[in-house]
């Protein structure tokens, strides 16, 4: 059951600014790396969409890493067949109140 994705501006924001601290921290290689490994975290999500765990707070709301220092925030529309990307941000990042 494959769905769409729809990234909000605020996850946008978020993963370019992850990007851009490894392009000036780290190497190209690792951007890379970044990169590849999220796009495969993203197709995996499409097709199981409930694969992280549910906030609790909100309807469909999930929260869970991409990887050991990257945490996503996406609703899940399953009448729209579509998943909203809320928020991506790093671990060492403090969460916004």
């Amino acid at each position: 059951m494959a769905v769409k994705l729809v990234w909000t501006k605020r996850a946008i924001q978020g993963y370019d600014r992850i990007v851009k601290h490894l392009y000036e921290e780290w190497t190209e290689k690792e951007v890379k790396n970044f990169v590849q490994e999220t796009a495969h975290f993203f197709e995996l999500l499409k097709e199981n969409p409930k694969m992280l765990e549910p906030t609790g707070k909100n309807k469909n709301l999930y929260r869970g890493p991409i990887n050991r220092l990257t945490i996503l925030t996406y609703r899940y529309k399953p009448r729209k067949k579509e998943i909203i990307l809320v928020n991506v941000r790093e671990t060492r990042r403090k969460p916004l109140k």
